[in-house]
């Protein structure tokens, strides 16, 4: 039989009173929780580095700036602030980003040049002598012109015989007349992409305001009569149309005209060329296969004698034209004018055509037809055909639909072009 031998207590602690022992308990306990805690923290960086070495670090600066552009909705690897969040807020207001020019540019210069040159007469009735000599020495005359504010002939030749000028005219006659060199050559815009928002002239010099108000500052800016500028936004305000040009730029419609962009066939047009005449806005576009080629400013009948809003065709064209007539039964408006540029019928005797005598486009003014400058009625002529067709449109309502326009007073014959085959 095993016997065990017992532990043998120190002298010390064995003497030692109870709370002493108890005492000594409580400090060996503290001691192994002090090393536990100890060896967890040694363990910890090893611990914790592992589990970076698992997971990517957050980042610890932040994302950039985009690009400047227009991002409809979060990029997620870039901030669209700064330049991209102004081009956003003027995407909002409807403006496209980036701003570009219109896709247009102005016709060939010598379009303007006239086919023939003129004269204008001044004074009273005025004779039309058979020859240069009849005419220096008052001898035969073939004719006799009117009076009229506003008598024009062609002129082949020139002559001065005792300090007056003498023109012969295209039909042989010869007229004191002074040669005429002075005629408009603005022109409109010819487009290579169909624009996606309205545009206008201006038909007067104006300034910009920085709101739709003839009370608000002006931006500075200063147009002259006959300048385009593109339009993002129409409102109404002061009795006008206001012109939205640029951000905080305004124009109003008493200085100005709008080009509306409508690409949309009218009704009965069958083969996609068409020119769209608008009275209310005095404007013109030629459209072909739903796209913008053409537009211009124009001058459209006044008064009763207004243009008729219909859909028409092109039924005569002619180069040379000579217009004269009158509407008052005292011929106190009678006019003659030979050489009359580019004409084209389309409704009786209301035409398009050129003007080289002076006018202000954008303004109704006309005996009924569609009064163009030198460039643009020769522009259209060329891009024309017979037969295409001429819609004649007014947004506003004024004009009555289809009254036909007066042509003269009873005692003057009404005459209509005689249409041209087709070849």
């Amino acid at each position: 039989m095993c016997t065990f031998a017992q532990p043998r207590t120190p002298a010390k602690l064995a003497q030692a009173p109870g709370p002493v022992i108890m005492q000594l308990m409580k400090t060996k306990n503290f001691l192994l929780l002090l090393a536990a805690m100890v060896m967890v923290l040694a363990i910890s960086p090893t611990t914790t580095r592992a589990v970076d070495l698992a997971v990517p670090p957050a980042p610890y600066y932040d994302l950039p700036l985009c690009q400047p552009g227009y991002y409809p909705t979060n990029p997620g690897d870039c901030f669209p602030l700064g330049a991209s969040q102004s081009i956003a807020e003027l995407h909002d207001l409807g403006f496209p980003y980036p701003i570009k020019p219109l896709a247009a540019a102005k016709p060939d210069a010598s379009l303007s040049d006239l086919p023939v040159r003129v004269a204008r007469i001044t004074g009273a009735e005025t004779p039309v002598y058979a020859s240069l000599n009849d005419a220096i020495n008052g001898g035969a005359v073939l004719q006799t012109i009117p009076d009229g504010a506003s008598r024009y002939v062609t002129m082949i030749d020139s002559a001065v015989a005792n300090g007056r000028t003498f023109v012969r005219t295209m039909s042989g006659g010869w007229v004191a007349a002074t040669p005429f060199y002075s005629w408009p050559k603005w022109q409109g815009l010819e487009f290579y992409a169909t624009p996606q928002n309205d545009f206008g002239w201006t038909i007067n010099p104006t300034p910009s305001y920085t709101q739709p108000s003839f009370g608000a500052p002006s931006t500075g800016k200063q147009y002259e009569k006959y300048v385009e500028f593109q339009i993002y936004r129409v409102v109404e305000a002061e009795g006008y149309e206001w012109y939205e040009a640029g951000p905080d730029e305004w124009i109003p419609s008493l200085k100005s005209r709008r080009l509306v962009v409508d690409t949309t066939q009218p009704e009965g047009v069958d083969n996609n060329r068409w020119i769209s005449i608008d009275l209310y806005n005095q404007t013109l576009g030629a459209y072909e296969d739903g796209e913008l080629v053409f537009a211009a400013l124009v001058a459209t009948g006044s008064g009763e004698l207004y243009s008729d809003p219909g859909l028409y065709y092109i039924y005569e064209k002619r180069e040379l034209e000579l217009m004269q007539g009158s509407y008052t039964s005292d011929r106190s408006d009678f006019y003659s004018l030979e050489g009359v540029p580019w004409t084209m019928y389309y409704n009786h005797a209301q035409a398009i055509h050129g003007i080289y005598w002076p006018a202000s486009l954008g303004f109704t003014q006309s005996h009924g037809c569609v009064n163009m400058f030198p460039g643009d009625a020769h522009w259209l002529f060329n891009w024309a055909k017979l037969g295409d067709w001429v819609y004649v449109h007014d947004s506003s309502g004024a004009t009555p639909v289809p009254t036909p326009t007066p042509m003269g007073t009873p005692a003057q014959e009404i005459i209509y072009p005689t249409p041209t085959t087709q070849n």
